[in-house]
Parts: structure tokens; C-alpha cells; sequence
């Protein structure tokens, strides 16, 4: 079995219920075919390049699933079946999943200042 990331997006207009239906019927239908999912990211609503129908914005969601390669193109198909679903598409996976994001680190405190130096550069 192959890993692949369907990316599909959803119409912004959904309630989360609604979005966590799709996405449940979504992992469902991978999983008649003999997938395995492996994660699933909501991205959220973002901007689209370009509108579809007449939504200028979609809620994005991304899968990484594991299944046979003969079995994509009915994914893909299944996925695209759903009214809500605006776009789908899926491609070969390449490196791991990234993790959670770290925490950012606080600024590293300046160093003072030399004593008798000038703290400003002096202008000319």
C-alpha cells in the first residue's frame, strides 16, 4: 500500500457539524476500499484563486491515507460524488507528516552595553 494526500475542499458556507460529516463520510468511503487514513488536517476557509460556481472561498481539509494504487481513482470519485465537496484531488505522498508546531521561543534579551560605549552610532 501506497500513501497518498487528498486534499479536497468543501463549501465555506457549512456549519462544523455539517464539515465534520463530510469529512467522516469521506474516511468511510476510504476505508470500503481498503484504505487505511492515516491523519486528517481541516485546514479551514481560505481564499481561492479562482471562484467555483459561485464561491470565491472553501474550506479546505487535508488526508493522508494509505491504500493500493488501483484503488485511488475510486477514491477520488467518492470523494468528488458529495454535493459539498467542491474540488478533489489526490496525490503520491512524499516525506512525513509534520508534527505539531513547536511553541515559539522567546526573544533572546540584547546584551547590554558596553560601559563608556555609545549606544547609538555616532552620525557623521
Amino acid at each position: 500500500m501506497n500513501s497518498y494526500d487528498l486534499v479536497y475542499i468543501v463549501r465555506p458556507d457549512l456549519e462544523p457539524d455539517a464539515l465534520k460529516t463530510v469529512v467522516d463520510r469521506i474516511t468511510q468511503r476510504i476505508g470500503g476500499q481498503g484504505g487505511k487514513v492515516e491523519a486528517v488536517d481541516v485546514w479551514g476557509k481560505r481564499r481561492m484563486s479562482f471562484s467555483i460556481g459561485r464561491h470565491r472561498e472553501g474550506l479546505y481539509v487535508h488526508t493522508r491515507l494509505a491504500v493500493d494504487p488501483q484503488k485511488v481513482t475510486e477514491i477520488r470519485r467518492l470523494a468528488s460524488m458529495n454535493e459539498e465537496v467542491l474540488r478533489v484531488t489526490v496525490t503520491r505522498a512524499v516525506g512525513k507528516l509534520p508534527g505539531p508546531a513547536a511553541p515559539a521561543a522567546a526573544p533572546a534579551a540584547a546584551p547590554p552595553a558596553a560601559a563608556g560605549a555609545p549606544s547609538q552610532p555616532a552620525e557623521a
